[in-house]
């Protein structure tokens, strides 16, 4: 059994225990922990997919795995060996269009990386100025929006694997 397929494995469960931290009832999550929740989600989910990679490229007999960063770098490292497996080629496709779930997934991981914006300073009620840090507008933190990505890259996961048995 591969390394890269327990590592997968261990990343997707730590995103499902950390959805489990929160429970059923998320109304009572503040949107702070939410964000937190969701963010850290997105780190292991981002793991996983990276190590998936890596996990493609090892099956393909790549020499060697590790050097693998993207979906991107999976093609053109098993294109220098002559192949062009259907897993690394969906993983390209998805990562290379911004409106594929694959790609909200990098970006949001990208901006966890990224300092928030300072705005201007405002006075409080108690008349103290508060500087506010903003997160960029564009990414959804929510903790439903992380679950879709950790089934859909679970899904990806499995799916591919029963392709690279069959290979």
């Amino acid at each position: 059994m591969s390394t890269y397929i327990s590592a997968v494995n261990q990343k997707l469960l730590f995103a499902r225990q950390l959805l489990r931290l929160v429970g059923t009832n998320r109304a009572l999550v503040s949107t702070h922990q939410a964000t937190a929740v969701a963010q850290s989600m997105i780190v292991q989910l981002h793991q996983a997919w990276l190590w998936h990679c890596c996990n493609i490229a090892e099956s393909y007999k790549l020499k060697e795995p590790q050097s693998v960063t993207d979906g991107n770098a999976l093609v053109a490292l098993l294109a220098e060996q002559g192949k062009c497996p259907g897993e690394a080629t969906e993983l390209q496709t998805l990562e290379n269009d911004p409106r594929s779930w694959l790609s909200e997934l990098l970006n949001a991981h990208h901006h966890i990386y990224r300092l928030p914006v300072l705005r201007k300073a405002e006075m409080d009620v108690d008349r103290l100025p508060i500087i506010a840090l903003d997160a960029p507008a564009n990414i959804d933190w929510s903790l439903e929006h992380a679950e879709l990505w950790l089934q859909n890259l679970q899904e990806l996961v499995e799916r591919q694997r029963e392709m690279m048995v069959e290979f």
